[in-house]
């Protein structure tokens, strides 16, 4: 499973919980939902956009 899908699947799962656990009627719970999945969705692409000029590995040795 690739990372993107293991992060969608968090995202649902974490999302689902707290529109479950702070909202009562559908509704409502559905738009929490919603902006919970999205921001999280749409952070951790940004966050992975931000990191990708970075290199990604140990260090290069010092001559």
């Amino acid at each position: 499973m690739s990372h993107f899908m293991l992060m969608m699947l968090y995202a649902f799962l974490v999302s689902l919980f707290f529109s479950l656990l702070w909202r009562r009627n559908p509704r409502p719970r559905f738009r929490l939902f919603l902006q919970l999945f999205l921001g999280m969705m749409l952070g951790g692409i940004l966050l992975a956009w931000l990191m990708y000029p970075f290199p990604s590995g140990p260090p290069a040795p010092i001559p």
